[in-house]
């Protein structure tokens, strides 16, 4: 939810504003700051400008997820709604609503301080380019701004701000490595939410065509952080449009960032392409149903997501669904439950084509498919499993004798015992017993 706002944005026509910015350009500067500026460090004067005339960066990758959010909801707006919108009061007042409620984040109360202080240094100023739009501290314009506006007497300080004025043009790229030293590599406030960060490289590399080692180069990273990074949005995105059907809606994976952290680690260890796919899918089976494992969604991913333990989870994956068919002539005998369970080649256990086969699906089904492949690792060690496991069973349905029969459970009661019979006379037929 947009947070609600008091300070009207009302923007200023641009020439007004480049006309504003070169008149006191004009005056006496009594203070300058130093700035990265196309890979070389640029002494830019300070000017004091009034709160009305900066606009903000729309193309923020700290704003990026909320702007995907607003555009989910309100379905009629165009994709380019916020990258075209630069200079609309609309677009503008949504980027201050969305900034403000970051100001007030827990980690790094932009807002809070401010408001204490209700003093901003001329050595700490906003960035802005000639246009007057602002590259750094759009979150601490938007808090000002509310802050100004709940009492203007009390706040006159913060009627007008210190600027810092990049003079000369700056294309989207320049743009983008002025935002990413100051915001990514050099702030240690408040870090990009990971969702943000993979949108910001998958920005990078798809709108302005930046390679991996230039994107890495201005966030301060490696190149494989970068490739890891754009690969895990890219799994998320499949996952939004294909499993959870609801593209572009960050806010359903956001709480899942071990999750998916983990999963990409996991599947860049991995050269085989179906022990990365599979390790893929079962994030995504896990990110639909998440919340209904309790608090295991990340010990299930832990286990279910181990090298070691790939072949087995296929192979117990592939026995619970019937959609998926291994069309391979295989010499082994595949209908040996345990075959899975001993040490297979997993280049050659692991099929990709197979675990395409494997449905990503949410319900009590897809839970009790997942949850029995982790009751059946936990006892791959123990010869005797099976034994205990019937045992186990034939005294619970002998216990049913003496308990209470609800009238409004008893058709229930009866599908699944039905289905108990037919499932143990499968095993009986099936294992040769």
């Amino acid at each position: 939810m947009i947070e609600e706002t008091n300070f009207k944005i009302n923007v200023v026509d641009i020439v007004k504003r480049k006309k504003i910015i070169r008149e006191n350009l004009k005056k006496k500067i009594s203070h300058k700051e130093t700035f990265k500026i196309k890979d070389k460090f640029k002494p830019c004067p300070i000017i004091w400008l009034d709160i009305g005339i900066p606009i903000y960066h729309l193309n923020n990758g700290r704003t990026r997820d909320a702007q995907r959010s607003h555009l989910i909801t309100n379905s009629s707006l165009s994709k380019s709604y916020f990258e075209k919108g630069l200079e609309n009061n609309q677009q503008q007042k949504i980027q201050h609503k969305i900034l403000f409620k970051l100001s007030q984040d827990n980690t790094a109360n932009i807002h809070k301080v401010l408001k204490t202080t209700n003093t901003f240094r001329e050595d700490s100023p906003l960035l802005i380019d000639s246009n007057g739009m602002l590259i750094n501290g759009n979150r601490r314009m938007a808090a000002i701004r509310e802050i100004y506006q709940s009492d203007q007497k009390k706040y006159n300080n913060y009627r007008r701000v210190p600027c810092a004025v990049i003079e000369e043009h700056l294309n989207d790229t320049d743009v983008k490595e002025i935002e990413n030293f100051l915001q990514v590599i050099k702030e240690n406030k408040q870090d990009y939410n990971w969702i943000s960060l993979c949108l910001e490289v998958q920005d990078e590399r798809k709108r302005l065509k930046l390679s991996n080692k230039q994107i890495a180069t201005n966030m301060g990273r490696t190149e494989p952080e970068i490739e890891r990074l754009y690969n895990l949005i890219t799994v998320i995105d499949n996952c939004l449009d294909n499993d959870h059907k609801s593209p572009g809606d960050y806010d359903k994976v956001k709480n899942q960032e071990q999750l998916w952290k983990n999963t990409e680690e996991r599947a860049h260890r991995n050269k085989n392409k179906g022990e990365k796919d599979l390790i893929y899918k079962i994030a995504r089976i896990i990110s639909v149903n998440s919340g209904n494992f309790g608090d295991r969604d990340y010990k299930i991913a832990s286990a279910l997501q181990k090298k070691n333990n790939l072949s087995n989870v296929l192979s117990h994956l592939k026995s619970r669904y019937t959609s998926v068919k291994d069309n391979r002539s295989k010499k082994d005998d595949n209908s040996d439950v345990m075959r899975g369970l001993r040490r297979v080649d997993p280049a050659n256990a692991i099929d990709a084509t197979i675990v395409d086969q494997v449905p990503v699906k949410s319900g009590d089904k897809h839970i009790e498919i997942l949850n029995s492949c982790i009751e059946v690792l936990e006892q791959s060690g123990d010869d005797k499993a099976s034994l205990n496991y019937s045992r186990s069973a034939l005294q619970k349905v002998t216990a049913m004798n003496s308990m209470k029969y609800p009238e409004r459970y008893k058709g229930d009661i009866k599908k699944i015992l039905k289905d108990v019979v037919r499932k143990a006379e499968k095993l009986i037929k099936d294992k040769d017993l």
